[in-house]
């Protein structure tokens, strides 16, 4: 039997139904409720829904990767979804100043859905703002992007590294974004530290500690033993030049790998359906503002594969 999909109009309705849901629940009084808030054409909840159509779903629904485009589309095929369409110059003065409740609201889904995980994977991937040839002058917009390496590309890139904790449903649990010149291990220990911390606050709910997976790249027992101190277990993998010691053994790293793979998915997806990778921004604000809008719109459209009984990463197929 086939899963049930959804109309680009019909994902409009739903997206914008979750972001009106979780808008109450994250949003301050003083921002709800400020001067002139009733007198606007558009409301938060559909500014943040087209932002979340643009920056996330747009590259697979809609086939459009910049803001003119966009908003072209949407005042030409969906103005009777928002007859109160503002121009493109104020969607993209509210969208920019909406960036700290699409935050907020991100954070309120990844943690209702940590509580739901057995056990989390641990990684990172390279978000490129700039080439080679244009090193220079990317960074003197871009002050803190930094040179990295990227192990699967083998190349070098100018930018930052997006590190994910991720639930064994797919879903995203935390987040960090670094310039490319900061180890993974340093940021790995900021993480593990915030999920020990709120492993133990929510104890009440959990059974048992989650277990966190990891490649060969935060190896060392050192990061598992600061992990383990606050009741948390980090398996990680051995680098494959270290030959299994037995038959048992090289079926635990298949086992391991095979677990670590739902990571590398959302990875592949936020690459290849949300441009992840290539923000095009041209300032650290920029960045930020759309690395948050494009998670945001993965988990959303995690939340609304759910609501339609189908896989929650199963975004490509979600629209027909």
């Amino acid at each position: 039997m086939p899963e049930p999909t959804a109309s680009t109009e019909e994902l409009f309705l739903i997206l914008y139904c979750i972001i009106d849901d979780l808008y109450p629940e994250v949003t301050p009084d003083w921002v709800r409720f400020r001067n002139g808030a009733d007198r606007m054409d558009m409301t938060d909840p559909e500014i943040i829904t087209l932002s979340i159509m643009q920056e996330g779903q747009s590259q697979e629904f809609l086939r459009n990767d910049s803001e003119l485009s966009f908003h072209r589309v949407v005042q030409k095929d969906d103005l009777h979804l928002f007859p109160d369409l503002i121009c493109r110059s104020r969607y993209h003065r509210r969208r920019k100043n909406l960036m700290g409740i699409q935050r907020e609201m991100l954070r309120h889904l990844m943690n209702r859905l940590r509580l739901l995980a057995m056990w989390l994977a641990l990684d990172s991937a390279p978000i490129t703002t700039a080439e080679s040839p244009r090193w220079k002058s990317a960074q003197m917009s871009i002050w803190a992007a930094e040179a990295g390496f990227s192990p699967s590309k083998r190349q070098f890139f100018l930018g930052f590294r997006l590190h994910l904790l991720v639930s064994n449903t797919g879903a995203i649990c935390d987040f960090v974004l670094s310039p490319a010149n900061v180890g993974e291990r340093r940021v790995a220990e900021h993480l593990l530290a915030v999920e020990a911390a709120w492993q133990a606050k929510q104890s009440a709910f959990l059974s048992e500690a989650r277990p966190v997976l990891a490649d060969n790249g935060y190896c060392g027992d050192w990061l598992a033993r600061l992990f383990g101190k606050n009741s948390g277990a980090l398996w990680y993998a051995l680098r494959r030049s270290k030959d299994a010691a037995s038959k048992g053994e090289a079926a635990l790293r298949a086992w391991h790998r095979g677990l670590r793979a739902r990571i590398e998915s959302v990875f592949a997806s936020l690459g290849d359906q949300f441009q992840m990778e290539e923000t095009r921004a041209r300032s650290v604000w920029g960045v930020m503002r759309r690395v948050v809008a494009k998670l945001l719109a993965y988990m959303v459209g995690f939340v609304a594969n759910e609501a339609l009984g189908r896989p929650g990463t199963a975004l490509k197929s979600l629209y027909r």
